[in-house]
């Protein structure tokens, strides 16, 4: 009816970076939130606890920047963890001033989780080898990094110029 043959779709979702990194993602994130859910917590409030320690006295700009996520949903994420006590925003004002610091109630969960991250973690080594991991944990840090650069303002600029000079 359409013209297109499934087939086609099947090889587009076969090859294509996006759509594999979100069927990963979800199934990921399904992975993580049955470890973590005996602690009331979520794979994606385990990875914003993660960067919220790593980078103590970030920003929501800054987090959302190095986590390729949306300042404003990022900023309802971090609203609720305050609203548990995990999480303390303080000084300047809004998304780009306020400094985000984990509580004592936020490290006492995540020395809970951190273990948990690891049993989960060590489980995928075992399912898919240790090299196997690495190298798929490598790779979409490179894929990201990749297309960060590829939609940075310069490299808009520099994608400009070129079909400028090419006209």
């Amino acid at each position: 009816m359409s013209g297109f043959d499934p087939k086609y779709f099947r090889d587009v979702a076969a090859e294509c970076p996006g759509f594999q990194a979100r069927a990963t993602a979800r199934a990921v994130t399904r992975y993580y939130n049955v470890y973590f859910k005996s602690l009331g917590l979520t794979a994606e409030q385990f990875s914003l606890l993660v960067g919220i320690g790593a980078f103590e006295g970030a920003t929501i700009v800054d987090l959302a920047a190095s986590a390729g996520v949306d300042a404003t949903t990022l900023s309802r994420n971090v609203q609720n963890m305050e609203l548990r006590g995990l999480v303390r925003s303080e000084g300047g004002r809004g998304r780009a001033g306020k400094r985000l610091n984990l509580t004592h109630s936020g490290y006492q969960l995540m020395a809970e989780a951190l273990p948990v991250w690891k049993s989960a973690k060590d489980k995928l080594s075992i399912m898919m080898g240790d090299d196997r991991l690495r190298s798929a944990t490598r790779a979409m840090e490179e894929l990201a990094r990749a297309i960060n650069i590829d939609q940075s303002p310069e490299a808009d600029r520099n994608s400009h110029n070129k079909n400028t000079v090419a006209e």
